[in-house]
């Protein structure tokens, strides 16, 4: 994975009280909506964020995505949601991450001990990465709840 700093300046490592989002994102990252859907979820409460970006396409279609282009596209994805979400008063910091967002929060969460996973996607088109099995997946392999966030718009709380 690739880290990015954090444009606050933030510590991945350091004790906090803080709300502990780990967050998966897609082309929704953009969207200035993300901002407030994020500080609405947390509902008031300080929010330390841990950003990851699924660099390139799904496990089958890795055979004809440009990795080059896939990276750039998630780095840029990645440096705009931290910015965002900074410029909001948030703790942040983020990477790139596995292609595949399972794989991707297992690693991200050996770094960040996170409260919650918000998976986030686009609502105009089918997001590249994440099928209906990556959330039924996420809530089934990790033992935070997994939220999945279409932006713009409210978010679908995990049953448990």
């Amino acid at each position: 994975m690739t880290a990015l700093a954090t444009p606050a300046g933030g510590n991945p490592r350091r004790p906090t009280d803080d709300r502990r989002l780990l967050l998966v994102v897609d082309d929704a990252c953009t969207a200035p909506e993300l901002c407030a859907s994020v500080r609405e979820f947390a509902g008031g409460t300080p929010v330390e964020a841990f950003v990851i970006a699924p660099a390139g396409g799904t496990a089958s279609t890795q055979w004809f995505v440009d990795e080059d282009a896939a990276r750039a596209d998630a780095t840029r994805r990645l440096r705009t949601c931290l910015t965002c979400l900074a410029s909001e008063g948030m703790s942040v910091h983020g990477e790139l991450s596995d292609p595949d967002p399972i794989q991707g929060i297992a690693d991200a969460l050996h770094e960040f001990a996170a409260d919650e996973i918000l998976l986030v996607s686009p609502p105009q088109r089918p997001s590249r990465w994440l099928g209906r099995t990556v959330v039924e997946h996420a809530r089934h392999a990790f033992r935070q709840p997994v939220t999945h966030i279409v932006m713009p718009g409210r978010p679908e709380r995990d049953a448990r």
